[in-house]
Formats: structure tokens, sequence, C-alpha cells
């Protein structure tokens, strides 16, 4: 039923793109758009492949601050994201570097503290 709706969807999405030209100019700058956003999310992924900022924090507590300053902004969103280091959506879509690197050192602290207290016989 839902392939069957979806395709109808599109035909007349692509039938209205056919008739209307800016209609069509509009969906071509979207998916351009889209499609740029998620190579640069891929990309950003990939640079960030491997860093565990837990495990990082606990190496070196020093260099770790310093270690996240290489990273663009984008690549902190995606550890951010990934790690899941933002539960309550406290930073809101704000995307500053220093204010997502401030927050990553942050949470990376209190779980190695979290940690610590885990294992206190």
């Amino acid at each position: 039923m839902i392939d069957r709706a979806l395709s109808n969807m599109f035909k007349v999405v692509t039938e209205e793109a056919v008739a209307n030209p800016a209609f069509g100019k509009k969906m071509e700058d979207v998916l351009a758009k889209f499609g740029q956003e998620l190579v640069e999310k891929r990309m950003a992924e990939r640079n960030i492949d491997g860093f565990l900022p837990l495990v990082e924090f606990k190496k070196n507590p020093a260099e770790f601050e310093a270690r996240i300053a290489k990273f663009d902004a984008k690549e902190l969103r995606a550890l951010v994201d990934k790690h899941h280091l933002d539960p309550s959506n406290a930073l809101k879509g704000k995307g500053t570097k220093k204010v997502l690197a401030a927050h990553i050192l942050e949470a990376a602290r209190k779980r190695a503290e979290r940690d610590a207290k885990l294992f206190e016989y």
C-alpha cells in the first residue's frame, strides 16, 4: 500500500516539475543542496572515524583538548551525534567550533568521572 502511495506521489511531483519550470528548478536546487550537505556530513564522519572521546580523554586529558581543537565544526558535530554526547539536546543546533569543543570536553570529563566512581569499592 505504501509503495503505491509513494509511487503516485512521486508521479505527481515529477509531472508538476515538468509542467512548472520554476518548481522544477527549485526541486533541483533543494536536491543539490541536500546532496552537498550529505557529502560533507559523510566526509566529517570519515575524518572522525576511530576517534573515541572517552578513550582519548582517559589516555591523556591534557592532550585531549588539543586533539579536538584540530577538528572543524562539522567534525565536532559528527562526534557529538555519533557518541550521543548531547542526549538532552542542550546544544540546540549551536554549531560553533568553540561551543562544540567545550561540550565534548565536558561530556568526556563527566563520563570519565562517572566510570571511575563505578569501580570504587
